[in-house]
């Protein structure tokens, strides 16, 4: 029995006959590593562990955390939450989640069994050769700004009053480089990461000549003249896209007018295209066989073959328009209730190889990083005006680097743009879990000179 879950047990336990109880419980080991000009320039770790509780009564929810597990503490825990329960406002559709009916999923590839016998020593040697190979990958990478490693290993743990117990563990290890080059004049900066769920999984020198070849693929850029024309996402910026759209498709964010997708369902709003959201798909970085409420994941057709057909819900969302959770509860920690978010969003290929796609794009604008997402982009209104850098393709090759345009074009017709999706999936960490892939758009604004 894991030592979380049987502490979680006893605080639900004590749930009173008129109230339900959640206990969310974590305990992690975190590393990170920084270098700088070929030498560790820090190193920190953290053994963070905690418990959230949640008390729900008369459809009022009172949240209190601690990180003192002991009998004392988490007694101060519960009654807290009992107590500022008191102060909440009376919602019916609060609710914690049942006993499972069937067992949740099996989730494989969540652990490298070999992580935990991975060295301090090792994790800084990585980061050391990590920055010396984004700084070796060309004589005109002037300098590298950033060169970190971080890792992870974790165990979640939730019991609940009404029959909910489960625990899993987790290891995760990642890194990334920015490098500055300069050349002529000239300066741009390539940024590009790697995850995996050990060390073992990432190799330094290709993560360091990822993104120096960033850098570099971009010297000489310019601006290119103003026009309509077909644009391409690479994976990176269009899991970037993704992660704008995704705010929009949960249940509570159309609940509450926050959504450009409102009222939409049973509707057109894509391309011949299927989004799904799949928090089951095995060693993908935010899956798990339950949800951070206790429901278990499952894969949800978000958009089929262009059709808007499901939110994502929580089961306070789920339950207001009286529709069932699709396991998409999840927290930042002990420290936060739950709320609806995307666990592994991507669209499915439509079969094309990169290069296939890139010779289909006819004379076309590849984009390869935003600028200004977080003011040009708003999923609520649907509008989309970002700065943009990237190469031109012309007949099927990357020639022309390009800076400083603009792309734009409402949200709903960049999706029903949408004219082919490469099968060069990567997931990427913004803000949840998203597949980016080579995504062809008929056409676009592109602003330049």
């Amino acid at each position: 029995m894991s030592e979380l879950l049987d502490l979680g047990r006893k605080v639900c336990g004590r749930a009173g006959a008129a109230e339900q109880v959640e206990a969310f419980l974590t305990h992690e080991k975190t590393f990170e590593a920084r270098a700088f000009d070929g030498a560790i320039d820090s190193v920190s770790s953290a053994e963070p562990r905690g418990a959230g509780i949640r008390v729900v009564s008369g459809g009022r929810v009172g949240f209190s955390y601690t990180t003192d597990l002991s009998e004392d503490g988490l007694t101060t825990a519960l009654e807290r939450a009992r107590t500022n329960g008191r102060y909440a406002s009376e919602d019916e559709a609060v609710v914690l989640a049942t006993s499972w009916a069937d067992p949740p999923p099996e989730i494989g590839g969540l652990i490298d069994p070999d992580q935990e016998r991975v060295t301090a020593e090792q994790k800084v040697a990585f980061t050391v050769q990590l920055e010396r190979a984004t700084h070796g990958a060309d004589p005109r990478i002037r300098t590298v700004e950033d060169a970190v490693y971080s890792d992870s290993e974790a165990q979640v743990a939730i019991a609940t009053s009404t029959g909910v117990e489960g625990t899993y563990s987790r290891t995760d290890a990642w890194g990334y480089s920015v490098a500055i080059a300069e050349d002529g004049g000239d300066t741009q900066v390539g940024f590009d990461f790697a995850m995996a769920h050990g060390l073992a999984g990432l190799d330094p020198e290709a993560m360091g000549l990822a993104s120096a070849t960033k850098a570099l693929s971009i010297l000489g850029a310019t601006k290119i003249p103003s026009a309509r024309m077909p644009v391409v996402f690479d994976p990176y910026t269009s899991g970037q896209f993704l992660g704008v759209i995704a705010s929009a498709l949960t249940g509570e964010a159309v609940q509450k007018g926050r959504s450009l997708f409102a009222g939409k369902l049973g509707e057109k709003v894509a391309g011949a295209v299927t989004l799904i959201d799949d928090g089951t798909i095995d060693g993908a970085p935010a899956s798990g066989p339950w949800d951070d409420e206790g429901t278990p994941t499952q894969r949800t057709e978000v958009i089929t073959e262009g059709v808007l057909t499901s939110y994502l819900y929580d089961l306070v969302s789920a339950r207001r328009v009286g529709a069932a959770s699709t396991g998409n509860a999840s927290r930042a920690g002990f420290k936060s209730g739950p709320g609806p978010a995307p666990t592994n969003m991507a669209f499915d290929t439509t079969g094309e190889s990169r290069d296939e796609l890139l010779r289909s794009a006819g004379r076309a604008f590849l984009v390869q990083d935003f600028h200004g997402v977080h003011s040009g982009a708003n999923a609520v209104s649907g509008d989309f005006s970002v700065g943009a850098t990237g190469r031109l393709i012309e007949n099927g090759e990357l020639t022309q680097p390009v800076k400083e345009v603009t792309i734009a074009a409402p949200m709903l017709e960049i999706l029903s743009g949408i004219v082919a999706i490469a099968n060069d999936r990567r997931w990427l960490p913004f803000g949840g879990s998203f597949g980016g892939a080579t995504t062809l758009i008929s056409e676009m604004t592109v602003a330049g000179s």
